[in-house]
């Protein structure tokens, strides 16, 4: 709550520092205690309002000394967003660390979004800096993807990217046919002052817009995904031996006698891990084994530079774009059944208990029994009848035991399981989309989940232990405002977030909460979700928040990403091999750079053939109703999921009525100010699909 008192020191103490500080820095200098720190975040926040602080860049500063950008600052250097002009409005802004900059349309020269630029400010006051771009320093791409069209014997592209708030001029029209997907190359940026549009020559022709394959291929154009391994790699490739020599087997610890099985989705054929479970005269022994990738792909090589170049594999709907070559990535270090193979595996020893008596990691050769898919485990786990040999279903039982004990000591150090079903498409025998569902994570995941996490903990405390750098999968802890900004929105849908003694067991308590509301968790773990950091890779050794553990790494998946395959060579040279890091630092701190950017990528391009897969599909459906719940809203529309299809679509609120309704950023709702009627999240409605364009339109009925 606002405290006086508090309000005064902050301004004694911001007077002091007039570059501002964070509300971190405020608690320390204040010496805050735990049980105040929520009052100085609202006594700050208030102040704010009050507009007696200013809040930029996280950091508080006294309104009126407030640092002002006078005429003299000649420029300032930051990233185009055309957000608004797609949106056909007047204005964009430059993105800059101190803050966004106002540019008029006619101001913007031949920016596109994206685009590092040179931003000359001419004016400034409390609310707004403005200024006009002067030069263009770096374009974000040259190269663009979209939709082929005529107009006045002239052919036009439409960019797929919806930032683009241009469409750009085909030099080359005799190539073009209207209806059709493009790839377009920039030759001349246009002219704002003299009404020249962009121009482009088109360079490929990529099928009829609208076909999935085409649309998928438009993706991966767009993203500059690689499609084929370059010369050198397949040289490399065939030089790798499938047969495993009596030799190399002696060096390693023979566990092909041990029960051991894989369990992955029905469709995969890159299997990089693989479980036995049994039981010792002291209790139980897990065998994490994970493919020896690095055995295969030696630092320096070809192969190695083209793993690090992609980064990780790509999954699409009926396409994978894969990391490494097939016959690595689906043969000799897949472990397939009934093959011998070699993997790192990490063995751990538990007493009757389940607890940690022993772990160690060594070079190992397996071979696996059976191949089961997540489908097979839970019906097993439901007690349906299934096809899997009864010495499995025994080791499954047994290790099902340690799962549900790793799943709860893992709740009770302030784990978050959130509930976020993934999209599945159903194709038909013509390669079209027939049915799109939610899929749902299920007991037979977390099973896997739950070994691979002792694993990768084992790992990555091992390597800290004993290398001088190594890369961490680290997920920072949320900022205290956004938790703040959370607490008044859930108030608003009676859910108390109460601040506990750390964040994990205050964002559990919320979700625990939201169990007694219908639809919650449809909207709020994202809405949770979104409050959080991003999870990435890093040479700094910090914690990752929402598997609540200090120590964490990527090593059970090496043939799909390049985090795990940095781990094994390290695990090689220095756990196996008793030898010196193979890595240095900075080359850690690049390769968890390079690791980060490229899974960035594949989230985005797999969200974007995501989502003109549910286009493709849903455009069947124009003119027919759905029920929904309302998932999101903003001061332009309400967004609602249907129940049905796990699709979401926009109702703008123009649409609403003759009320004048307005958004309420705080408590996330929609009113009308002369009526009652009041829109809230989680609200169930009926609605009708009146167009699907680039977004799906719906009615409220």
């Amino acid at each position: 709550m606002y405290d006086h008192d508090l309000a005064f020191q902050i301004a004694k103490v911001l007077k002091k520092n007039e570059d501002g500080l964070t509300i971190n820095e405020l608690s320390k200098i204040l010496k805050i205690k735990k049980h105040k720190y929520k009052d100085l975040v609202s006594t700050a926040k208030q102040l704010h309002k009050e507009q007696k602080l200013f809040y930029s860049n996280k950091k508080y500063t006294i309104r009126n000394s407030r640092p002002k950008i006078s005429r003299s600052t000649k420029s300032i250097i930051g990233t185009f967003d055309a957000t608004s002009l797609v949106k056909n409005r007047s204005f964009a802004f430059v993105i800059t660390d101190s803050g966004d900059i106002f540019i008029s349309a006619e101001d913007t020269l031949n920016s596109f979004h994206g685009d590092k630029v040179v931003v000359e400010i001419y004016r400034s006051n409390e609310r707004m800096t403005y200024g006009r771009i002067i030069r263009i320093l770096e374009r974000s791409r040259e190269i663009f993807v979209g939709d082929i069209y005529k107009y006045h014997n002239k052919a036009f592209l439409k960019a797929d990217n919806s930032k683009i708030h241009k469409d750009f001029e085909i030099s080359n029209p005799e190539k073009c046919k209207e209806g059709y997907k493009g790839v377009l190359k920039i030759t001349n940026w246009g002219n704002v002052e003299l009404n020249q549009p962009p121009i482009g020559v088109i360079t490929e022709i990529l099928g009829k817009s609208g076909n999935p394959e085409v649309e998928i291929m438009a993706v991966i154009r767009y993203y500059d995904l690689p499609l084929e391994f370059p010369e050198k790699v397949l040289d490399d490739v065939k030089k790798v031996s499938s047969e495993i020599s009596e030799k190399e087997i002696s060096k390693r610890s023979d566990f092909r006698e041990v029960i051991t099985f894989t369990i992955d989705p029905i469709s995969a054929k890159d299997y990089d891990d693989a479980i036995s479970f049994e039981e010792t005269e002291f209790g139980w022994k897990l065998y994490v084994h994970i493919a020896d990738v690095a055995q295969y792909v030696k630092i320096d090589s070809a192969l190695f530079k083209e793993a690090y170049n992609r980064g990780n594999s790509y999954y699409f709907p009926k396409k994978v774009i894969p990391m490494l070559p097939e016959k690595l990535s689906n043969k000799v270090c897949s472990l397939r059944p009934d093959e011998d193979k070699l993997t790192m595996s990490v063995v751990t020893t538990f007493n009757n208990n389940f607890k940690v008596i022993k772990q160690e990691i060594v070079e190992a050769v397996i071979r696996s029994d059976i191949r089961l898919n997540y489908e097979q485990v839970d019906n097993l786990f439901e007690g349906n009848n299934t096809d899997i040999p009864e010495n499995i279903v025994n080791v499954i039982s047994n290790l099902r035991k340690l799962s549900k004990h790793l799943q709860n000591k893992r709740i009770s150090k302030g784990y978050l399981n959130f509930i976020l079903p993934e999209t599945e498409f159903i194709f038909d025998d013509d390669g079209k989309i027939s049915d799109i569902k939610r899929s749902m994570e299920t007991e037979s995941h977390q099973l896997v989940e739950n070994c691979m996490l002792v694993a990768n903990e084992y790992v990555a405390k091992l390597l800290l232990k004993k290398s001088d750098a190594t890369m961490f999968r680290i997920h920072e802890e949320p900022e205290p405002r956004d938790l703040e900004k959370l607490k008044d929105i859930l108030k608003n849908y009676d859910i108390n977030l109460q601040f506990k003694k750390n964040n994990n067991l205050t964002l559990q308590n919320v979700m625990k909460q939201l169990n007694f509301f219908e639809n919650y968790h449809r909207v709020f773990d994202f809405i949770i979700l979104r409050k959080m950091k991003r999870a990435k890779y890093s040479v700094i050794h910090k914690g990752h928040f929402g598997l609540a553990l200090t120590t964490y790494t990527h090593f059970t998946s090496p043939i799909r990403r390049l985090c795990d395959l940095i781990i094994h060579h390290q695990l090689k040279k220095i756990v196996i091999n008793k030898s010196k890091n193979p890595f240095s630092y900075s080359k850690i701190a690049d390769y968890a750079k390079q690791a980060t950017n490229k899974e960035l990528i594949a989230t985005q391009s797999e969200r974007e053939i995501d989502k003109k897969n549910v286009i493709s599909f849903i455009k069947n459906f124009v003119g027919e109703d759905f029920e929904g719940i309302i998932r999101s809203m903003n001061s332009s529309n309400l967004f609602v999921e249907l129940d049905r299809y796990p699709i979401i679509g926009n109702i703008p609120l123009t649409s609403l009525g003759k009320g004048k309704y307005s958004f309420d950023n705080n408590l996330m709702q929609v009113s009308d100010s002369k009526s009652d009627s009041i829109f809230k999240l989680a609200q169930n409605v009926k609605v009708k699909i009146v167009k699907v364009s680039d977004e799906v339109e719906l009615k409220l009925l």
